[in-house]
């Protein structure tokens, strides 16, 4: 929350200072300097924080990175596509959206640029599983503005068939598995050329590192989509939440629903609430509450 208020500071700071030099043009270049100064001051408080923030958090090895595709409206027909990560380390792993680093890597990589990523589906959907391979402990936890929830903490017991049927996907050797869980029947394809485990969502418990997942209607698919590394300035921290909402979790269905109606942005469109926008969907979507607050009627889980 602290550092969302200090972006929301910097761009009223900005504005204002945009306002005072259109309307008197001979301090255009002194308000420029002032604007470079409180800009480069804001970074560096944003910064500060986020290094308090991230200053017990653990250092993924790398991520997978993944295109979702999910059906998640058979009567309208309507497509959600989000770009995720799973982060990796030998005690834990972290599948969460990939937006913020795609973002922040784009920006980096462009830092004149205008526009963003042309490869980047600009969806945000704040869920976080995070999966401990020596106990098999997985936890489901969501994100509204500042409220951490807890949504699920349990065991991940899935009892996979592992096949002897094989294919490549980029580079890597990969075996089939397959598992009928949550009212669908998955196959899943995971290779051992990586280091340790990791798997999206909640397909864990196969002995290599997931890069393909797909129901057998392929109405929701995960497909790999690269490997992602560290690069400078921007490290990839697996950070479990340090609290938890006061706020009873038996409410957050509620909570999200009223977050979700109550947003202005173009992700409504997407979401089926407003009927008479069918048909004139923007390119890109910029949700803050993702799929969970859509209007589901083919559930990923359906029992």
């Amino acid at each position: 929350m602290i550092m969302k208020k200090t972006i929301i500071s910097t761009i009223l700071l900005l504005s204002l200072g945009l306002s005072a030099s259109a309307q008197n043009p001979g301090h255009n270049r002194r308000g420029e300097g002032d604007r470079e100064a409180a800009a480069k001051e804001m970074q560096a408080k944003m910064k500060e924080e986020a290094n308090a923030y991230y200053a017990n958090a653990d250092t993924a090895e790398y991520g997978i990175r993944y295109r979702l595709k999910y059906l998640f409206n058979k009567e309208k027909n309507l497509t959600f596509e989000e770009d995720r990560i799973v982060l990796i380390t030998p005690k834990v792993t972290l599948y969460q959206s990939y937006e913020g680093i795609g973002e922040t890597r784009w920006r980096l990589a462009n830092p004149n640029g205008q526009g963003g990523d042309l490869g980047l589906a600009y969806h945000l959907t704040p869920d976080y599983y995070f999966y401990y391979p020596a106990t098999g402990r997985k936890v489901n936890t969501y994100r509204i503005i500042s409220e951490e929830f807890k949504l699920k903490d349990f065991t991940c017991d899935n009892k996979w068939n592992i096949t002897d049927e094989e294919k490549t996907i980029g580079e890597y050797k990969c075996r089939k598995a397959t598992i009928s869980k949550g009212g669908r029947d998955w196959s899943a394809w995971f290779t051992n050329d990586l280091p340790h485990v990791g798997a999206p969502r909640d397909f864990n418990g196969l002995p290599g590192v997931v890069l393909e997942v797909a129901d057998k209607d392929n109405e929701v698919r995960w497909m790999f989509n690269g490997i992602v590394n560290h690069v400078e300035g921007d490290t990839l921290f697996i950070k479990y939440p340090d609290k938890f909402s006061d706020i009873p979790v038996e409410r957050f269905p509620k909570i999200l629903h009223i977050f979700a109606t109550c947003d202005q942005s173009n992700y409504l469109q997407n979401s089926g609430i407003y009927d008479k926008h069918k048909g004139s969907y923007p390119l890109k979507y910029r949700p803050s509450t993702g799929i969970d607050a859509c209007i589901i009627d083919n559930p990923i889980e359906k029992e």
